[in-house]
């Protein structure tokens, strides 16, 4: 039979892969976004690029709190980060390839 603690961090578990799910697919959807012609629709998805990182950096503070409380260590979940693609100067933009 499991303990209150054990199953207190099973639940969490469980409660922090879906969090980290429902923030990769926002994250990729404002990827996706920014790409968009309309320089407000690139700024909030830069907004919310940024909101989704702040949730996940909270959340995980609390994961590690929840495991000094429990002793049961947790995995990270997964963090955001924002890369910005830019051509290189030596590809040929209309090939695409080097030169």
């Amino acid at each position: 039979m499991h303990t209150c603690n054990e199953q207190l961090a099973e639940f969490l578990s469980m409660t922090a892969r879906s969090l980290s799910q429902l923030s990769e697919a926002v994250t990729t959807y404002s990827f996706e976004m920014m790409a968009s012609e309309d320089p407000a629709v690139r700024i909030a998805s830069r907004r919310m690029v940024s909101r989704v990182s702040q949730i996940q950096s909270t959340f995980e503070h609390q994961l590690r709190l929840f495991g000094a409380l429990t002793g049961v260590e947790h995995a990270a979940c997964g963090s955001v980060l924002e890369v910005e693609l830019q051509p290189s100067p030596e590809v040929d933009p209309s090939t695409g390839y080097d030169r």
